[in-house]
């Protein structure tokens, strides 16, 4: 799929969310260099998402200077896979790289330029029931800014982790909120049941954040959340509907507790986009 956009890893929001878990940001040129230091590790270098890959001569003497131990690179979308591997072998030549992934490889997009009834029809069978199902079940889905509400309903169905699934979350919220931010809260008889954070960022909206009790799966509310959300970023002229992260199938054993949350998103039709990955050439 081709597709060019600034990425929200190198948005000025981003860098003070960072900031505030701990990160330190070091510019080269236009993009950000995320450095922290991991215990009983050292310092990390992370650079997300640049809009150009840095210049490896300019790059190696800042990760000395910040005593970096290793340095992991994941690239915007519209770096080609030929042009990412030429330039991390040299890379690896002077400074060592981790290659698993810390963000995802791979998404789904919904363009959203068509009309909605045609949108519509790109779902599976098995979701447009689900939909018809939840408002047949009378889900209302309130649109708002209620964060606490959302995280509580996502700490409930994660369970057992459902705090280290949140960790973070409301300093997300707190540097993009209100301007880039909405939430849509599921509900029956007032109860609520499901929840979706998106943010609205550059042309796309980021399904970041979503959580539903076993009452809200039961009703199907996380479907009927997802397409509202979907309408919602019609209405308001993004062009795409990103589902943020899925399994990748290039990198089988990485994350493969996203294949069900996979199948829930693939169900929404939309095309793959995939990120330059630097495993493959992992020695």
């Amino acid at each position: 799929m081709n597709y060019i956009a600034s990425e929200i890893q190198q948005s000025r929001e981003y860098y003070r969310y960072l900031q505030a878990l701990g990160w330190t940001i070091t510019m080269i040129g236009d993009d950000a260099l995320f450095s922290r230091q991991i215990p009983f590790y050292g310092i990390l270098v992370k650079i997300q998402r640049p809009k150009t890959l840095p210049y490896i001569p300019m790059l190696i003497p800042i990760l000395k200077k910040l005593h970096a131990k290793a340095v992991s690179v994941e690239p915007a979308a519209h770096t080609s896979q030929e042009e990412f591997t030429t330039w991390l072998t040299h890379l690896k030549k002077f400074f060592p790289v981790l290659t698993s992934p810390f963000i995802p490889t791979k998404t789904i997009l919904i363009a959203t330029d068509k009309p909605i009834e045609h949108i519509f029809k790109n779902l599976t069978s098995a979701k447009q029931r689900a939909i018809r199902k939840a408002k047949k079940n009378d889900v209302i889905i309130n649109m708002n800014q209620d964060i606490d509400a959302l995280i509580r309903i996502k700490n409930q169905s994660a369970g057992l982790f459902g705090g280290i699934t949140t960790s973070g979350v409301k300093k997300m919220y707190g540097q993009f909120a209100p301007r880039h931010t909405k939430i849509f809260l599921a509900k029956k008889d007032e109860k609520i049941i499901a929840g979706v954070l998106m943010i609205l960022w550059q042309n796309r909206a980021h399904y970041w954040i979503a959580g539903a009790t076993h009452e809200g799966k039961k009703l199907s509310a996380p479907s009927l959340l997802v397409w509202q959300a979907i309408e919602y970023a019609q209405k308001n002229k993004m062009d795409y509907f990103d589902f943020l992260g899925v399994w990748d199938e290039r990198l089988p054993k990485e994350n493969m507790e996203w294949k069900g949350f996979t199948k829930f998103k693939e169900g929404f039709g939309g095309e793959p986009l995939y990120y330059p990955i630097s495993k493959r050439i992992d020695n």
